[in-house]
C-alpha cells in the first residue's frame, strides 16, 4: 500500500518513520522540522532499510536517533532516489537475477575451462545460477531486506518469484542435461 516514509528532527534528535498520511502524523508528532520526505509503493521497505542503516545511531528502546551532519545528508540522499538501497522489493528481485546472471558466466567460464563439453557446461551453469534464486525462496531476500523488519507477507512475493525463476533454471538445467 503507498505511503510516505519521513525524516523529521525533535531537538539534537531524528527519526525515521512511516505514514499513509504525513499532514496528520507530522501534527501529532510536532517535530522542530520536517527534513525530507518521500511517497513511495512500499514505505515499509524503505523505512525498514533506513532504519536497518542506521540502527547503530538508534537511541535503545525508542524509535529516535543520534545522527552526525554527513549521516543527515547521507539519508536525505536516500529519499531523494539517489541512494544505493533499493528502494523495493522489485529491485530485490531484479538484484538476484543479474547476481544469478553474473554466477552463470562465470561457472560457465570455470566448467568450460574442464572441457565437460558445451550442453554440460550450460547445463552445471544454470545450476549454479539457481542458487541465488534458491537464496531469494529461502530467506525471502538476497541480502537486502532483513525478514524480521517486514511484516511477514511482504516477502511472499520475492520468495514466490524466485522459487520459480529457481525451478525454471533447475529445468533447462535438467532438460539440457539429458539432451547429453
Amino acid at each position: 500500500m503507498p505511503g510516505y516514509v519521513y525524516l523529521i528532527r525533535i531537538g539534537d534528535l531524528y527519526r525515521i518513520g512511516k505514514t499513509d498520511n504525513l499532514d496528520r502524523k507530522i501534527k501529532k508528532l510536532n517535530p522542530d522540522e520536517l527534513l525530507t520526505s518521500i511517497m513511495t509503493k512500499e514505505p515499509e521497505t524503505v523505512e525498514a532499510r533506513l532504519l536497518r542503516k542506521y540502527k547503530y545511531q538508534r537511541i535503545p528502546e525508542t524509535g529516535y536517533l543520534k545522527l552526525s551532519k554527513r549521516q543527515i545528508a547521507e539519508c536525505k540522499k536516500q529519499f531523494e532516489l539517489k541512494g544505493s538501497i533499493p528502494h523495493t522489493l522489485d529491485a530485490e528481485v531484479s538484484i538476484t537475477l543479474f547476481a544469478s546472471f553474473l554466477l552463470f558466466l562465470v561457472s560457465g567460464l570455470i566448467i568450460n575451462y574442464l572441457n565437460l563439453g558445451f550442453l554440460k557446461t550450460i547445463s552445471y551453469s544454470f545450476v549454479a545460477a539457481s542458487l541465488p534464486m534458491l537464496i531469494l525462496f529461502i530467506t525471502g531476500s538476497f541480502g537486502g531486506y532483513f525478514s524480521e523488519d517486514l511484516s511477514p507477507f511482504s516477502l511472499f512475493t520475492n520468495r514466490i518469484k524466485g522459487f520459480f525463476i529457481a525451478i525454471a533454471m533447475l529445468s533447462i538445467a535438467y532438460l539440457v542435461f539429458n539432451l547429453t
